[in-house]
């Protein structure tokens, strides 16, 4: 009997240890599991997030319409030209404050996803006039904007940076920012939206 016992206690000393390590991988699986869920949902919100500066800078890509050209529009009402160039950017900009609620330096104010500054990278305007096209482009390096002008487009073929034919009068734009990540960690995003006009 004694010796049923003994075999008995051994076997219960086995199953125990064996129910601590099922315990130990259980919980270390359920950790883990939790980690990658909260993964998921952070990346889910970050995705959500870029897209609505997304949708900021379209939107402000659409302000600028406002400084159309209205005589030469009066004229032709095919004649969609933005020709108060440097209205137009300020239009985007004051938009883009309000969308992306920014203060007027481009600091993200509280509430906005931006930490610290956005910078406007690129502001492109092409006035698509028949064949022709006439681009001004403003870049934060010489903070001036520099026109070009293609006479054909159908021979020369008018691309936005994002690789997008140029067919109507269209405006794009290139902001850059830092969002917030898990942990203190930040991350530089960049956003390159192109919009055009099409007067149906």
């Amino acid at each position: 009997m004694k010796k049923i016992r003994k075999v008995y206690s051994e076997i219960l000393k086995k199953k125990n240890e064996g129910n601590t390590a099922i315990a130990i991988l259980s919980l270390f699986t359920i950790i883990l599991i939790g980690l990658f869920g909260m993964f998921i949902l952070f990346h889910q919100v970050l995705v959500s997030r870029a897209e609505g500066v997304q949708d900021d800078v379209t939107l402000s890509n659409l302000a600028t319409y406002k400084n159309i050209d209205q005589q030469a529009l009066a004229i032709n009402n095919s004649d969609l030209r933005i020709t108060d160039i440097e209205g137009a950017f300020e239009t985007f900009k004051q938009y883009l404050q309000k969308n992306m609620k920014l203060d007027s330096n481009m600091n993200g104010l509280s509430g906005s996803i931006a930490d610290g500054t956005v910078t406007i990278k690129e502001f492109t305007i092409y006035n698509v006039k028949e064949n022709d096209v006439e681009i001004f482009t403003y870049s934060d390096n010489t903070h001036i904007f520099v026109r070009n002008e293609v006479k054909d487009k159908n021979t020369d073929v008018v691309k936005t940076v994002n690789n997008a034919i140029v067919k109507n009068t269209t405006v794009h734009a290139t902001i850059q920012y830092n969002i917030d990540l898990m942990f203190g960690n930040k991350k530089e995003v960049t956003t390159s939206v192109g919009t055009d006009l099409v007067k149906n």
